[in-house]
């Protein structure tokens, strides 16, 4: 008895340990997760500093405006690095633009509504790097 006591403690005390070095990994994890949105919030109030409002990041190609995401990042089809859409001023707009990321391909010259979910077309550009 006096030894099964003993040795369910010391599973008990393994089981425990390995908790604990998931929990510590989970945390760094998320620790991680926080440092990209810390980032994300600070693109986007920077571009609001510029009164411009970061909507995604995309592949600078033109055969590639279908490519989007929320965080920056390359492009899957090219390796390029992924540039900010923001919306902009009339007088700094390269297009009109829908201010839906899934919807970053829907591009024109002039005003309008998004083909597929109706919302007004915006004026952006893209942030190129110098």
């Amino acid at each position: 008895m006096k030894y099964l006591l003993m040795t369910l403690t010391a599973v008990a005390l393994i089981v425990s340990c390995g908790d604990k070095e998931k929990t510590v990994a989970m945390n760094q994890e998320n620790h991680g997760d926080m440092k990209k949105a810390d980032a994300g919030v600070m693109a986007k109030t920077m571009d609001a500093a510029d009164g411009e409002k970061l909507i995604y990041y995309t592949c600078p190609m033109e055969s590639h405006k279908h490519i989007h995401s929320s965080e920056p990042g390359v492009c899957p089809e090219c390796n390029m690095t992924l540039v900010p859409g923001v919306i902009t001023s009339v007088d700094k707009l390269e297009y009109y633009g829908c201010p839906m990321e899934i919807h970053s391909h829907v591009r024109q010259e002039g005003p309008g509504r998004c083909a597929e979910c109706k919302m007004e077309l915006k004026p952006m550009r893209l942030k190129k790097s110098a």
